[in-house]
């Protein structure tokens, strides 16, 4: 599209999808890093990026953030519904994890790397990396 409207400007997420969704993922994953790095008051919200990361099947997946909740996405558009999520442990809490970013509670872990597998074994099976679109079927 840049292309033929040079005097547009796209974000960075936005052109990362022009590229397919490998690419919007990953840029995807580099963003909640420099959210991560950008919070040193919240040590527990980046152990659990770098945990989530670090996990092959998560790292396929389209990560999000809202209110601090990690979600994860079989799809990169934007109203994208999460597969899994886990709230960050905070103020002595254990993570979380659920179904969803703000509800469906399964299990609590005591660190990152526990939630991370957790979320993991609650995965669908055979969910493969993430694809482009938001998921739902055209009306």
């Amino acid at each position: 599209m840049h292309a033929q409207l040079p005097f547009l400007h796209f974000s960075e997420l936005a052109e990362a999808h022009e590229r397919g969704p490998a690419a919007a993922v990953d840029v995807s994953w580099r963003r909640l890093r420099e959210q991560a790095a950008d919070a040193p008051d919240f040590p527990e919200f980046g152990l659990l990026v770098e945990a989530a990361q670090a996990e092959p099947r998560l790292r396929q997946l389209s990560p999000m953030s809202s209110h601090w909740t990690l979600g994860f996405s079989a799809y990169t558009g934007h109203t994208s519904p999460v597969v899994v999520a886990i709230v960050p442990s905070n103020a002595g809490r254990p993570y979380r994890v659920q179904r969803f970013l703000h509800e469906g509670f399964l299990r609590e872990a005591a660190t990152a790397d526990e939630a991370v597998a957790m979320a993991v074994a609650h995965l669908p099976s055979g969910l493969g990396p993430a694809a482009a679109g938001t998921g739902e079927s055209p009306a």
